[in-house]
């Protein structure tokens, strides 16, 4: 879709579907495409510089404005999963707030993500070591996961984790609640290193997570951008494709939080 006819789309678009609204009036979808989110699976997007992955958002949420600004900032490529969860069967007579502030404190479950497994064939690591730190400027400053009681408007936690790829780094949590969705803002704040050399500059990577209650699920959105038109990376005898790499880390999110939320 050409992002200047997207941008004036959601600029004139107003929102008139209630709490439990039908996922299918959330996102247009090909029937197809219905069919792949219905039977379990992650529809995927990619896009480059002209193109926009944010209509597989949820129309109208903060993740399809935060990812229209973020490509607008990268002028590059964007990737983005969008996938539909159930409820767990325990949820069912819950109302929306005492669901989202148990949404909330999964999202918070961090150290979870330490040696989860991911790809086709559970082959590879998110993160060889994920927690919760107390201060951002102290990767030894563990702390446990926080928990809350009472859903609060905003919230930012500070996390240090290891990838095979970046190493060792320190990322912003930033959370923002609205009456059906979370959103979450995860954003380096160091640099990005591959084999040594600087890769990305603190606060130039974000990764969005996006959970929307609807009346049959959770559509769970994850998106990426990056700064580049070439994602294809190779020093000596390594090589890897950042386009696919982000892929692979945004899919993963979403399986990690399926699993945490369904067992």
């Amino acid at each position: 879709m050409n992002r200047s006819r997207f941008l004036l789309s959601v600029a004139i678009f107003v929102v008139t579907t209630a709490l439990w609204a039908n996922p299918q009036s959330l996102v247009a979808l090909s029937q197809s495409e219905w069919d792949t989110l219905l039977d379990g699976q992650n529809l995927t997007r990619s896009a480059t510089w002209q193109d926009s992955v944010a209509s597989l958002a949820p129309a109208g949420s903060l993740a399809q404005k935060k990812t229209v600004e973020a490509e607008e900032r990268a002028k590059g490529i964007s990737v983005a999963s969008l996938a539909l969860v159930s409820y767990p069967v325990d949820w069912a007579n819950q109302n929306t707030k005492e669901r989202e502030l148990q949404l909330f404190n999964l999202l918070h479950k961090i150290s979870t993500l330490q040696g989860f497994r991911y790809t086709e064939h559970k082959k590879k690591i998110l993160f060889s070591e994920s927690y919760t730190i107390a201060d951002p400027e102290d990767k030894k400053s563990k702390i446990a996961d926080p928990v809350v009681q009472t859903l609060p408007a905003t919230d930012t936690t500070y996390v240090c984790q290891e990838d095979s790829i970046f190493g060792k780094n320190i990322y912003q949590y930033t959370y923002q609640i609205s009456d059906i969705e979370i959103f979450v803002d995860i954003t380096n704040l160091t640099t990005l290193k591959f084999l040594g050399m600087s890769f990305v500059k603190p606060k130039d990577m974000s990764l969005y997570l996006s959970a929307t209650q609807t009346k049959d699920g959770i559509l769970l959105y994850t998106c990426t951008t990056l700064a580049t038109l070439e994602p294809n990376v190779s020093f000596l005898f390594w090589s890897f494709n950042l386009a696919d790499e982000s892929m692979h880390r945004i899919s993963a999110y979403q399986d990690w939080f399926k699993k945490e939320l369904l067992g």
